[in-house]
């Protein structure tokens, strides 16, 4: 059996309604703006946003990603509209496991961008870039309460594998996670074998 390689993602892609970018430190200061407008819905769902309080907590979660991506071990992107570039939130992929070809997908939108279809866009094209590069099998884990993260994984075919009972404590509470996988054989995209 042959040994997945280790390679670089895109560092850009597009899909129907967005365009992803890999994170650069000019990033920051919108994504700094854009944690503090809605950082209690992000907070509801996500164990960071009570810890982001400067911009430069966006600069060296920027500056993670970067080194995550110099290392093959994650590829975190920045979302923007196609047709006025505006940026909406950031979409990764992390856990790499370059042994049984296999990673995790995580997201986040702004609230007022939520419900156009934006972040079912930006999974679905970081989803091709990965299978396309020899990725067997990708999970997105969901909070249980967190219905509209959920839908992502729904619309694009993942199959719910089941719950992670309280596996981790955020935001004073334990959190119990939702996982959904998805294989390259279960993708049909032009050019994968």
């Amino acid at each position: 059996m042959t040994r997945m390689e280790k390679k670089y993602l895109k560092e850009s892609m597009e899909g129907e309604k967005i365009i992803l970018k890999r994170h650069e430190i000019r990033l920051a200061q919108k994504m700094f703006e854009y944690v503090c407008k809605d950082k209690e819905r992000l907070s509801r769902f996500l164990p960071w946003p009570p810890h982001i309080k400067s911009v430069d907590d966006e600069i060296k979660f920027i500056e993670e990603s970067i080194n995550a991506w110099d290392r093959y071990a994650g590829a975190n992107y920045g979302i923007f509209r196609k047709t006025d570039k505006e940026y909406l939130g950031n979409v990764g992929a992390f856990n790499f496991d370059w042994d049984n070809e296999s990673c995790e997908i995580g997201y986040w939108i702004l609230g007022d961008y939520e419900g156009h279809g934006y972040m079912r866009d930006a999974v679905q094209a970081l989803e091709n870039e990965l299978f396309l590069n020899g990725f067997n099998r990708i999970v997105i884990m969901c909070e249980k309460e967190n219905q509209r993260s959920k839908l992502i994984p729904k619309s694009l075919g993942y199959t719910f594998e089941g719950r992670l009972r309280e596996l981790k404590k955020a935001n004073d509470k334990y959190v119990t996670l939702e996982v959904h996988s998805k294989l390259r054989k279960e993708c049909k995209i032009e050019g994968l074998k």
